[in-house]
This record gives structure tokens, C-alpha cells and sequence, in this order.
């Protein structure tokens, strides 16, 4: 959502660097540490900027997973990554620790698909770790409302449609992380969710 290229001047990570987006960014890597574990992928990675940030933090090793040419060529400097289609991983049944999806849930065409291949994917009691943007907040609407990247690439507004899936395949636990008001972080707040699941 936050890091990728818009119809504005701001390009890839510009977003991270600026006052707000360290704040996020910081927020959100330590959530997804909190939780990660083992060998972890993150679906819909980007440019990685996130990732790297976990790495550093946590004690998973994480791969990458990234279908846009533009973002590969950022990450791999960044992040171990390989290009593929998060509804068609190129990895083995019960064979990966976490899988995490940072805002990336929401731009995949067929999330069903997605969520069932991190199940595929997933040893048993291996866990699911996702940021969701709360299509329902303020912020989110604010941003929505101002076209560019999100208004043109995102796929899905129905949050809790993809919450319900994941319930079906993962013991759940769904937390609010943070308020974006006036650029300024507020905790705990629902501009965003976070979703710890377990195989």
C-alpha cells in the first residue's frame, strides 16, 4: 500500500523514508518479528523494505515472493526472493514455517487461492502472519479517495470477507495495530489489522 510506485511523484519506497512511513514501517516489522519463525515467506513482498527490516529483528529467514519485475529488482538486493504467483508457490506441501502477507492480500486477484496455498505450503502448527488495511477507516478512505496506487491496483474493500477465509483454514487471532491520524501513529488503533494464524 505504502511503498509502491503511485500516479504521484512518489515512487517505490519514498514513503518509508518520509516521518510517517518510518513510523510505519518500524510498527509493522516489528509485528511481523514478533511472530515469524523458520523459514518464512512473504507473499507480495515488493521491494522488500519491510522484509530486510524483519531479518534484522527476528530470528526468521525470509524469502520472498514477488511476481513484478520492477519490485524483483529492487528486493534482491534487499532480500533472498523468487518470482512467482502467490496462487502457485513453487514450494513442497508442509514444508515452510510462517507465511507472511504485508498489505499484499488485498491486490492478489484470488485471495482464496493465496490463502490456500499458504495452507498448502504450511508445516502443521506453522503460522500465517498478515497486515490488512482496514478499508473501513478514515485513513484508508482518505487515501482511497485520492485514486493513484491503491484506487487503481486494489482488488478487494471486503475485509472481513478475507478474515472469514482465513478462519476457515487458521486458528485466528485478529488485532488492531495502529491509528494513521494527522500523520501521526496512535496505538492501538484500526487503520490497520493484525492476523496471527495458526495451521
Amino acid at each position: 500500500m505504502y511503498g509502491r510506485k503511485n500516479s504521484g511523484n512518489m515512487k517505490y519506497d519514498d514513503f518509508f523514508f518520509s516521518p510517517l512511513g518510518k513510523k510505519i514501517l518500524e510498527a509493522e516489522a516489528k509485528f511481523i518479528a514478533n511472530h515469524a519463525e523458520g523459514i518464512a515467506l512473504s507473499i507480495g513482498c515488493g521491494t522488500g523494505i519491510i522484509e530486510e527490516k524483519v531479518e534484522k529483528i527476528s530470528k526468521a529467514e525470509i524469502i520472498g515472493i514477488e511476481i513484478d519485475d520492477e519490485m524483483l529488482s529492487i528486493a534482491k538486493g534487499r532480500i533472498s526472493i523468487i518470482k512467482a504467483n502467490a496462487m502457485a508457490l513453487p514450494f513442497k506441501n508442509s514444508s515452510i514455517d510462517t507465511i507472511i502477507f504485508v498489505t499484499s492480500l488485498e491486490f492478489i486477484e484470488d485471495y482464496k487461492k493465496a490463502i490456500d496455498e499458504a495452507y498448502r505450503v504450511l508445516k502443521k502448527g506453522g503460522k500465517l502472519v498478515a497486515i490488512l488495511l482496514n478499508t473501513s477507516s478514515p485513513y484508508f478512505k482518505q487515501r482511497y479517495g485520492k485514486g493513484g496506487y491503491i484506487r487503481k491496483n486494489i482488488k478487494h474493500l471486503d475485509i472481513d470477507a478475507i478474515l472469514n477465509f482465513m478462519k476457515m483454514h487458521f486458528k485466528l487471532k485478529v488485532k488492531g495495530l495502529f491509528e494513521i491520524k494527522d500523520k501521526e501513529l496512535l496505538f492501538p488503533g484500526k487503520s490497520v489489522y493484525g492476523v496471527v494464524g495458526i495451521k
